[in-house]
């Protein structure tokens, strides 16, 4: 029966896990009984019993052993097992466990090949990452000084170049955008004029945000694809507050975009600071980083001087070209019969 449980259980999602837990040790208790009592207090050889079951002999779970499993979960995990109710779940869950690793012990599955290989595996993974993290990563030391020489060798990575912002109008048909013009050759607000093409959804590319049609927030010359060139010439090239004198077409990969554009701000380029929040975190990150590999790369090469390391690429076989379709052979003729003697 408990096994029909559990093979029930194991069909069910597993976002409805913790919800059917109590479920199957309220099951396991009713062919069970000893399974759990409220009020044993007894103190085995190990410690407190919180829970025993019969499973190939009386095997029990002590308050000692829950309490230490809890205690190396991560510290969002152990917040859910702090009050006795938490303390409770926690003491079923870990009763689950045991139940359904007994079962598989049954079944033999801790001799299978496959399970015993994955388990290999991730030994080697754990022995791996252990020894790495013993001699690289605990070998790690980082100075401000570090950080500062980075920063100055590669000062030209912190620079915001320089940016406009514009009041600029981009559709893709000519007609609406000469259109545009002469309306605004009339005296028709650009803004407006763009807010208007928003709503019926003809703008595209700079200054297309809905949230503020016609903003283009703040550009560089490096914000729009090749083909934008005389674009963005124009808009570096203008003074603020001035209208651009006419429609500009552009050609972005065979697309033609038509662009109306009034320049409102501008600022220089300007070289940002190492003490700036997001230089400094991008600064240690890379240092980290190139640091890191640094003691990796010279770790793996004592290693490999140390065990007289030898390859023999000649050895490994080229890939297989693929063959060219072999040229149709003529078909044979057929050879005549020789003639049968009559009988």
């Amino acid at each position: 029966m408990l096994t029909r449980i559990i093979s029930f259980m194991g069909k069910m999602d597993s976002q409805a896990r913790l919800p059917v837990v109590p479920l199957l040790l309220v099951a396991v208790i009713a062919i069970h009984p000893v399974f759990y009592s409220c009020g044993d207090k007894a103190v085995g050889a190990d410690g407190t019993v919180i829970a025993e079951f019969e499973w190939n002999g009386k095997q029990h779970i002590t308050l000692e052993e829950m309490m230490q499993e809890i205690s190396e979960l991560p510290e969002y995990k152990q917040r859910q097992y702090q009050d006795k109710e938490g303390l409770e779940t926690y003491m079923l869950l870990m009763a689950e466990s045991r139940l359904i690793l007994n079962l598989a012990r049954d079944e033999k599955l801790n001799e299978d090949p496959e399970i015993l290989k994955k388990v290999q595996d991730y030994l080697h993974e754990l022995m791996v990452k252990r020894i790495t993290t013993q001699e690289v990563d605990d070998k790690l030391a980082l100075t401000e000084q570090d950080y500062l020489d980075y920063y100055e060798t590669h000062k030209e990575d912190y620079v915001r170049p320089a940016q406009v912002r514009l009041t600029c109008i981009t559709v893709v048909n000519k007609e609406r955008a000469d259109e545009t013009w002469a309306q605004i050759k009339e005296g028709k607000d650009l803004a407006e004029l763009a807010q208007e093409l928003s709503d019926k959804g003809e703008l595209v590319g700079p200054g297309a945000n809905p949230a503020s049609p016609g903003d283009t927030d703040y550009i560089s010359r490096d914000s729009f694809p090749s083909g934008t060139e005389p674009f963005l010439d124009a808009a570096f090239a203008a003074e603020i507050g001035t209208l651009h004198d006419g429609v500009i077409e552009v050609d972005v990969q065979g697309q033609k975009y038509y662009m109306i554009f009034r320049k409102d701000e501008a600022r220089d380029a300007y070289q940002k600071p190492f003490d700036e929040e997001d230089v400094r975190r991008n600064v240690e990150r890379k240092v980290e980083r190139e640091k890191r590999q640094a003691l990796m790369d010279g770790w793996i090469s004592q290693l490999r001087e140390r065990a007289e390391v030898k390859t023999y690429i000649d050895r490994i076989p080229e890939a297989p070209s693929e063959e060219e379709p072999a040229e149709e052979q003529p078909e044979a003729e057929e050879t005549p019969a020789e003639p049968q003697p009559e009988e």
